[in-house]
């Protein structure tokens, strides 16, 4: 019998865990009439902590932080390796829809994934007496992060320290997860280097003191012949040891570098943005760079469609689009509600629920999400087949990059 997969135990048992947090029964009523007003602002999740901001009348803004503890790399590698296990890991966890029986440690290699009571804390603005102890603008928070988790738990991977994309890709490749590095075994010696040492021992105890001392007659000079072009090496020059890169490698890095040294003699700059994914989609755009696509594939861990849309993300912004692709970027609450108020007047549902996570600004009713760069543009992304992909018209102006989303889609239509 086929397991029906649900995701609402996810709010449930942050809820349980945030109310034994707070701890008072009048914050939660205080919180739900401060959520009735309709005047919290965006929800912003990153890494170990949650935030939001909620008009005081006295003017001022209270912004509530919600502090998570965040797991460790280790435990996020056994986490992972457990789910990747089950032959049902894809159905629990490949979609948005991750299934709440991942609430129980039991799937989880012991370690809860759900934040307990002592894993919670909570910060606010509104007064200085509130400062380190809940408060109803925090437990306000509390409850729109639970109502965020009930149909889209992915928020609460990411402030748990490892976003949920991750496991996705891990579940993409199934791939081992990284080993515990232990410590550094001796570097061993080339074998021709090793073979050149043994054999020169053997040499100086054969040959006396005295004649190693001697000098050496000067050779006779050798004509040289500088009127034709000849070939340097004869023959092919044989792999090089391990751990190096083969000679294909060697050679298209060989030609990266002369790329880029052109480029500098022409004037021209290089980006100022370097991030690893975009050096990657850099180099992979360039002739040299092309054989090299399946082993980007295999590092990324991106399906041909993935690879497509990274390709699109680096025509239309350069290393930082390609950047902005692959990984999320955490930024200040005040970036995404000035993006959220810069785009209301054009959205098509004005009304309509708009998430903020990380780096990203989703407006779910139009189809739309805008993503941060870290060159400060906003990088437009529509989901035509379900898929977000990058779409022309990145702009430091959220509202330039929405019309372009938008353009987009009219031309699509």
């Amino acid at each position: 019998m086929t397991v029906q997969h649900t995701t609402a135990g996810w709010a449930q048992a942050l809820t349980r865990a945030l109310h034994q947090a707070a701890g008072h029964a009048p914050l939660q009523d205080a919180a739900r009439q401060l959520l009735g007003t309709g005047q919290a602002g965006p929800l912003n999740v990153n890494q170990g902590f949650a935030t939001t901001k909620f008009p005081l009348p006295d003017g001022r803004v209270a912004r509530p932080r919600l502090l998570i503890t965040p797991l460790t790399a280790t435990d996020w590698d056994r986490i992972e390796t457990a789910i990747c296990a089950r032959p049902d890991a894809a159905a629990l966890a490949g979609t948005a829809a991750i299934s709440d029986q991942l609430t129980d440690p039991a799937h989880t290699a012991g370690i809860p994934i759900v934040p307990g009571p002592q894993d919670i804390s909570h910060t606010c603005t509104c007064t200085p007496d509130a400062a380190d102890t809940a408060c109803p603008h925090s437990v306000a928070l509390g409850i729109l992060l639970t109502e965020r988790v009930r149909t889209a738990p992915a928020p609460l991977f990411t402030l748990r320290g490892r976003p949920h994309q991750h496991l996705k890709k891990r579940l993409r490749t199934n791939s081992p997860a990284p080993q515990p590095a232990g410590p550094p075994a001796p570097a061993a010696e080339p074998a021709p280097a090793r073979a050149l040492h043994h054999d020169t021992r053997q040499l100086t105890a054969a040959v006396p003191a005295q004649a190693t001392r001697a000098f050496r007659p000067i050779p006779d000079p050798v004509h040289l012949d500088l009127t034709q072009a000849r070939p340097v090496l004869h023959a092919p020059l044989p792999e090089p040891p391990e751990p190096l890169p083969d000679s294909d490698a060697l050679r298209a890095l060989a030609a990266d570098a002369a790329h880029r040294a052109g480029t500098c003699l022409d004037g021209q700059q290089l980006p100022e943005v370097r991030t690893p994914g975009g050096d990657i989609a850099r180099f992979l755009s360039l002739p040299h760079g092309a054989a090299f696509r399946q082993a980007a594939m295999d590092h990324l861990g991106l399906d041909i469609v993935g690879m497509g849309h990274l390709h699109l993300a680096y025509t239309h912004g350069g290393p930082a689009g390609a950047a902005v692709y692959l990984e999320a970027f955490s930024i200040d609450h005040d970036t995404l509600a000035h993006a959220q108020a810069s785009i209301q007047p054009l959205r098509p549902a004005p009304t309509a629920t708009i998430v903020c996570e990380a780096n990203r600004l989703t407006d779910e009713a139009a189809g739309i999400q805008l993503r941060y760069g870290p060159d400060g543009r906003w990088y437009p992304y529509r989901a035509p087949y379900g898929i977000w992909q990058p779409v022309p018209g990145p702009s430091p102006d959220p509202a330039q990059a929405y019309r372009a989303a938008r353009r987009s889609h009219q031309r699509t239509s």
